[in-house]
């Protein structure tokens, strides 16, 4: 990356004070002598004119600047695709696990894209790839996860996991869960999945509600080759990429799931620890060890 990297600037217009901060984040990065490229809606947001195509964006910068939370992220991602640019996501969203700082941290966010004084956090994606009757039907690229999960409430639901060509478990519950490290801390820990630390080689599998107690979280090396099959059955299945429906499923189905090609690069503020994340969203306190309580 630059030096000085070229920032592109994407903002989600339905957060409170998207506007307000928006503004006053180029005015900061203009004046500390940063290249700044809006997206084209962004730049009406902010009332100004010269805002560039999303699809073209990425040729203008180097590093995108979002404003919003964890789901902005992921819309971008899906958005952009292979085009994607190490993201400094800026949290005006709820919990912000893939931001690097809040609205009254951006002079913060500037300084150190001015100095270079930040890291970047590599990120591995799953690409997966929906087969049915022997045709690819969809291709995504998720950063969470991907889940294969009952469509209604009324029945458990049977699905089986292949890892290289090998049968690994049947599973009959409400869904499986893949999940990246990233995605460690969303669905799949709402699941009883494993928090994972960041930077990890390794996939999760996750069983929602198994119907049995042997069935248990499984991290299997992020080099394999994951199929979810689903035999034929009385009840549709959803599948799910990062939270998002991509198909319902009245039949059969093999969802084919890999390591992508290219990474997400988070940037970290140079002071920021996964650990120290994990206190402050999710209320890690614990007990004092001697002394007083």
């Amino acid at each position: 990356m630059a030096e000085t990297p070229r920032i592109g600037i994407i903002a989600n217009p339905g957060k409170p004070g998207a506007g307000k901060l928006l503004s006053d984040l180029v005015n900061q990065m203009r004046g500390r002598g940063l290249s700044v490229v809006l997206e084209q809606k962004t730049a009406r947001l902010a009332d100004l004119s010269e805002g560039v195509p999303l699809a073209q964006l990425g040729d203008h910068i180097d590093l995108i600047v979002v404003l919003g939370g964890d789901g902005t992220i992921l819309w971008v991602l899906r958005q952009m695709g292979e085009r994607i640019k190490p993201i400094a996501a800026i949290n005006t969203g709820t919990l912000g696990f893939l931001t690097c700082a809040t609205a009254e941290e951006s002079g913060q966010l500037v300084e150190a894209l001015v100095s270079g004084n930040f890291t970047l956090s590599e990120r591995l994606l799953i690409a997966g790839d929906l087969e049915r009757d022997g045709r690819i039907e969809a291709s995504f690229v998720a950063l969470n996860e991907v889940t294969l999960c009952r469509a209604v409430a009324s029945r458990v639901i049977h699905v089986e996991a292949h890892i290289n060509d090998k049968l690994a478990n049947r599973y009959t519950g409400d869904g499986l869960i893949l999940a990246t490290p990233t995605g460690s801390t969303a669905y799949s820990l709402s699941a009883g999945g494993p928090l994972v630390q960041p930077g990890s080689n390794v996939f999760i599998l996750t069983p929602i509600c198994p119907h049995s107690l042997a069935n248990r979280p499984l991290v299997v090396d992020a080099t394999n080759r994951i199929i979810f099959e689903s035999p034929k059955q009385r009840d549709d299945l959803s599948l799910l990429v990062d939270g998002q429906l991509v198909a319902v499923l009245p039949g059969t189905a093999r969802v084919h799931l890999r390591r992508a090609e290219f990474n997400l690069s988070l940037v970290s503020m140079n002071d920021q620890d996964f650990y120290d994340i994990l206190n402050q969203k999710m209320g890690w306190t614990g007990t004092s060890i001697g002394g007083e309580r």
